[in-house]
């Protein structure tokens, strides 16, 4: 009766090819409902630690101010060093700011890039002349954020001519001002009041605004006495997508000196040593956005158009300004009083615009449109 048994049972104790079918079609589905959502998991991840990059960021800002009285500025023009440099002391990379040479050299150079030729493809071999190529090929993960689509990577060739075969892309852009760029590049620098200065316009009105390096005071720089609006109401840094097509023509033909380019970066840079002058200008939005302009804005103009190219291009002022974020429909803010909010991209102008100024009009309209 067992063996019986057994014959009737062992055929049953088998699949039939439409129970698997059906029990593969099953778990088909499942992984389909779930996809999603680990993907969303990730994501959500992933844009924690942007938002913790950002705060280890202001921490490491508020350290620099404390210690100097004033912020730091966002970019030195006519040397390349920004904010993102000067901050590193307080971000446990110490070593990495000392061993940058921030000043002039014997040929009133900065070289935050290296002569080009095959035989400068080993940063090694540069010396301490340009020891600041270094710093710019080293990833600093605190300035990438971790859904940064390009790769950590990438071969530059600047105004100049000076390359810098690994430069390493960045995320952050500190807010000189809530105002649309007008005018290239006096936009980013305070007035100065000597007669023997260079003029200069006003218009920079946030909290990290650029700095003439030889003019730099600590009158230069703005003091958290200077944010009239409030340190819990004005932005400081924000998140910045650099163009994946402008980029890719990096290598091919040097940047011109207007600065024609959506390129974001840490450190410093060539393109800021630049002379001011009638054809000579710095791409100080490298390191240095707006709020004077929308966010997540698109639309990079085509390689080898001219729009980039002109000091008058509202388009391409704005896009290169303009901050944004890899993460859907928001950009994270840094606060100065070390908070980040993440902003919906369709925020008014008018509140978006007051969260770039240190002493402007406050949040009169109940609030920014915040996520």
């Amino acid at each position: 009766m067992d063996r019986q048994t057994r014959r009737v049972r062992d055929p049953r104790a088998a699949f039939t090819l439409v129970e698997l079918l059906v029990v593969i079609a099953i778990i088909g589905i499942l992984v389909a409902l779930l996809l999603p959502a680990v993907q969303a998991a990730r994501e959500a991840a992933r844009r924690s630690q942007c938002s913790n990059n950002l705060k280890q960021i202001g921490l490491a800002v508020m350290n620099y101010e404390s210690s100097r009285s004033r912020l730091p500025p966002g970019a030195y023009l006519g040397e390349g060093s920004s904010w993102s440099a000067f901050i590193l002391p307080y971000l446990e990379e110490g070593a990495s700011f000392d061993g940058l040479s921030i000043g002039e050299d014997d040929q009133g150079n900065f070289q935050w890039g290296s002569p080009g030729g095959a035989e400068y493809a080993s940063v090694a071999a540069l010396g301490d002349k340009y020891r600041n190529v270094q710093l710019v090929e080293t990833v600093f993960s605190v300035y990438r954020c971790p859904s940064m689509a390009l790769p950590e990577h990438l071969y530059d060739l600047s105004a100049d001519s000076y390359l810098v075969m690994r430069r390493v892309p960045a995320s952050y852009l500190g807010i000189a001002s809530g105002l649309a760029q007008n005018q290239f590049p006096s936009f980013w620098l305070r007035v100065k009041k000597k007669p023997s200065a260079q003029p200069l316009w006003e218009g920079a009105d946030g909290v990290l605004v650029g700095v003439h390096h030889q003019q730099d005071t600590r009158t230069g720089r703005i003091a958290l006495r200077k944010i009239t609006d409030g340190t819990s109401k004005t932005g400081m840094i924000g998140e910045a997508v650099s163009d994946v097509e402008t980029i890719g023509s990096l290598g091919r033909t040097p940047e011109d000196k207007r600065g024609d380019r959506k390129d974001h970066w840490h450190g410093g840079s060539d393109d800021i040593d630049t002379s001011i002058g009638s054809d000579s200008y710095s791409d100080m939005s490298e390191f240095l956005g707006s709020t004077g302009v929308g966010v997540n804005l698109q639309g990079t103009p085509q390689e080898n158009q001219q729009v980039c190219r002109s000091a008058d291009s509202v388009t391409c002022q704005a896009l290169q300004l303009s901050l944004g974020s890899e993460h859907a429909g928001i950009v994270q803010v840094l606060y100065v009083d070390g908070h980040v909010e993440a902003i919906d991209e369709n925020i008014d102008a008018a509140p978006w615009s007051d969260l770039g100024t240190r002493a402007g009009q406050s949040f009169n309209n109940g609030g920014a449109d915040r996520r």
